[in-house]
Order: C-alpha cells, then sequence, then structure tokens
C-alpha cells in the first residue's frame, strides 16, 4: 500500500488561513476558564484584547 506524501490537489493551503481546530480549542479553553473562574467572557475577540486584558482575564486569582 504506498504512502500518501503530497496534500491532493483539492485541498488549498493559506498560511494565513484560521484554522477550524484552532477556534474549537480556543472556544473551549474559554468556556472551560468561564465556568471554573466565574469571570465575564470577554467582550471582544480574544486577538483583539490588549496584553493587560489577556493577563487579567487569564491570571489565576487562586493561585
Amino acid at each position: 500500500m504506498p504512502l500518501l506524501t503530497a496534500r491532493p490537489s483539492s485541498i488549498t493551503y493559506r498560511a494565513d488561513a484560521p484554522c477550524p481546530a484552532d477556534e474549537h480549542l480556543l472556544v473551549t479553553l474559554l468556556t472551560t476558564w468561564v465556568l471554573a473562574t466565574g469571570r465575564t467572557p470577554p467582550a471582544v475577540r480574544p486577538e483583539e484584547m490588549t496584553p493587560e486584558e489577556l493577563i487579567d482575564f487569564w491570571a489565576d486569582d487562586r493561585a
């Protein structure tokens, strides 16, 4: 049985294209953190948050 080493021509690849698996993981992590901490979810998309907003959201107050 031959190994497939090349991407099928029907699949196009762009380095800047969003990855659905990454989007799903992000939603899962955000939802889990909101439920575990009781924090309010961000009002903007995570990539639009400032570094300070990201730190405030993800910081563990219980540590």
